[in-house]
């Protein structure tokens, strides 16, 4: 195994709000200090639907090296360089689309107080709804705005949010895009994630883990799956792949 990718929010933590496993991160970054020295230490990176400064400060906490997808795959940081790439085939017409898709739910969901955005994000937007309000109170009105505006963006339900990004673009593309830059094949890769949106990615991986609280789709096709929950489970990880 050459390098590990991690989801974010149910890996490495509970989520927001939620403090991070210091001892956790400390673990990590030596591991990726000691992958600089070792080629046979496997380095450690990010996959999430997280905004990219998200991404550039778990990176710096984790003294990550190799490139670290942010945005469900729609961009690509590069921390030696500190270089952000957006994903191959995202044109300006894409980009235009998006801000219409963008301006017409601010006013028809967002404005009126019946949702809220998730900060910080360019291309793979989320939506979260204000309570008293869920997800299935929004989805349908949502879905008919994009669709009516643009065929090249799709809605995607998450645990908590709605996905609003471009079609073909996802954690699976970021991965094989990764691969390509970093010259990895991903059956030498190790994956943990939790959600649907990781499966896309961890059907790639040659070595797919999640921690227990993990959905039953992504347990059904990993090959490992940890008696803990989130950053617990992901220590527990380590410890079966033999990583000190």
């Amino acid at each position: 195994m050459k390098l590990i990718v991690l989801d974010i929010d149910g890996v490495l933590s509970q989520g927001e709000a939620h403090p991070f496993d210091l001892g956790l991160l400390a673990r990590l970054g030596n591991l990726n200090r000691r992958a600089r020295r070792d080629e046979a230490i496997p380095a450690v990176t990010i996959n999430t639907g997280r905004p990219s400064p998200y991404v550039e400060a778990v990176m710096q906490a984790i003294d990550g090296w190799q490139p670290a997808l942010y945005e469900s795959g729609a961009g690509l940081y590069f921390p030696q360089t500190y270089q952000f790439q957006s994903a191959p085939g995202l044109t300006p017409t894409h980009l235009a689309k998006l801000r219409t898709v963008v301006e017409r739910l601010e006013q028809t969901v967002v404005q009126p107080g019946r949702a809220y955005w998730q900060p910080g994000k360019s291309v793979c937007y989320t939506l979260f709804a204000h309570p008293p309000l869920t997800l299935v109170d929004l989805i349908p009105e949502v879905q008919a705005i994009v669709a009516e505006i643009t065929n090249e963006f799709v809605v995607t339900p998450a645990s908590l949010a709605l996905n609003i990004h471009p079609a073909g673009i996802d954690k699976g593309s970021g991965l094989r895009w990764l691969a390509q830059v970093t010259g990895i094949d991903p059956m030498e890769m190790g994956g943990v994630g939790d959600s649907r949106a990781d499966t896309d990615f961890l059907r790639l991986v040659g070595r797919p883990a999640a921690p227990v609280n993990a959905i039953a789709e992504v347990k059904a096709i990993v090959k490992y799956v940890s008696s803990q929950p989130e950053a617990a489970g992901l220590q527990e990880i380590l410890d079966y792949w033999s990583l000190p």
